[in-house]
């Protein structure tokens, strides 16, 4: 089988160079995020909150790997010199203190920096590109993921797969980096959580749209806020407009919106 094949091409690949992510991620930023997050290290015996960032981001690049394989990689030790191991108890409860605020932090931190670093090379006309899309991801299953989150249903009310969230993504089209996203519950539609995004694009910008997220509300809010917004979204197969001016492929037409929509009173 393919996967079979694939093993041993993965168990031959050269470990992961720690040192060429910190020239990208600076510990500083991570330091900055343990603060904003409102963690601090937690006590003797248990890994401190900085440690614990760089635990998660280890996880995510190497998923395929176990928790205590991770840390042996990483070369990750509790600050008491009498101790020579990390219990999996401990990381959990690391975990569990540090919270999502520091990753969430770091998050958009990088993305700030990163995207201003290739802003000045990828722009076009003066606009910075980006897209604008949703997907789906699955995320462990527990008990409580399954109560935020929801899940697919399958026939006859069965649950049909592991809890799954909604995401909506920002991301800038010639670097492919996600500048932003929102998540929320699987049973949450992705206008609503667009609608939260659509304040954060960036000015002078142009955003393309799947056609799905063609609704007057949602674009007359980007529209309408921050300096020199545009779009560019595919017309669906059954929608009809006035021509008011150009020829075709390159026409003017009003975009028709409900006085809810525009804001009118």
């Amino acid at each position: 089988m393919l996967a079979d094949d694939l093993h041993p091409l993965v168990e031959s690949q050269p470990p992961f160079e720690w040192n060429r992510l910190s020239e990208h991620l600076p510990y500083e930023w991570v330091e900055q995020a343990v603060r904003a997050g409102g963690s601090a290290s937690l006590r003797r015996r248990r890994l401190p909150a900085q440690q614990v960032v760089w635990l998660v981001i280890a996880l995510a690049l190497y998923r395929h790997q176990s928790i205590s394989e991770v840390v042996d990689g990483r070369e990750l030790s509790l600050p008491a010199p009498d101790v020579s191991f990390v219990s999996k108890s401990a990381i959990a409860q690391a975990q569990q203190h540090t919270g999502a605020a520091p990753l969430a932090w770091l998050f958009h931190e990088s993305a700030r920096n990163w995207g201003a670093q290739d802003q000045a090379h990828h722009r076009f006309k003066g606009f910075s590109l980006f897209a604008m899309d949703g997907t789906t991801l699955r995320t462990a299953d527990s008990a409580a993921n399954r109560r935020h989150f929801g899940a697919s249903a399958a026939a006859h009310d069965r649950v049909g797969s592991y809890p799954q969230l909604r995401a909506v993504t920002l991301t800038a089209i010639p670097t492919r980096l996600v500048c932003d996203t929102e998540f929320g519950p699987y049973d949450i539609n992705e206008m609503i959580s667009a609608r939260e995004l659509i304040p954060r694009v960036p000015d002078h910008s142009i955003t393309v749209f799947h056609k799905g997220f063609l609704a007057a509300q949602l674009l007359c809010n980007l529209v309408s806020g921050g300096e020199n917004p545009h779009f560019i979204i595919p017309a669906k197969s059954n929608t009809r407009w006035e021509v008011l001016s150009g020829k075709p492929g390159d026409q003017t037409v009003p975009l028709t919106a409900s006085a809810r929509s525009s804001g009118a009173p």
